[in-house]
């Protein structure tokens, strides 16, 4: 059962976990005070990480897509833009790390 939902799970997962490790790394470099440029450093890094990993997934997707061609299921296309659609998300949810203070 679940090998026929990954295509819908695969994008917003990796959302989630992005999320996760965004918001650990805000915590962690407010609580051990790291130095102003090392967290914004950190926080890029890790925005940067989260846009390729889900643009990899993507990929994936797409060359699956490719490669079953005409016995390509709907829920495979539903999955690419559901995966399209947390990459966007992606991009505009943790925007606010490239601009806001990391320790208020």
């Amino acid at each position: 059962m679940i090998r026929h939902l990954w295509p819908l799970l695969a994008g917003f997962t990796l959302w989630a976990l992005a999320f996760i490790l965004l918001y650990a790394l805000q915590y962690l470099g407010c609580y051990f005070g790291w130095a102003p440029a090392a967290h914004r450093t950190a926080l890029v890094v890790g925005y940067v990480m989260s846009l390729a990993a889900l643009a990899g997934a993507l990929l994936v997707q797409l060359a699956l897509l490719r490669r079953r061609g005409s016995a390509a299921t709907s829920l495979d296309r539903i999955g690419i833009g559901a995966t399209i659609a947390a990459l966007a998300a992606t991009a505009v949810t943790f925007g606010p790390t490239l601009l806001a203070s990391a320790c208020i």
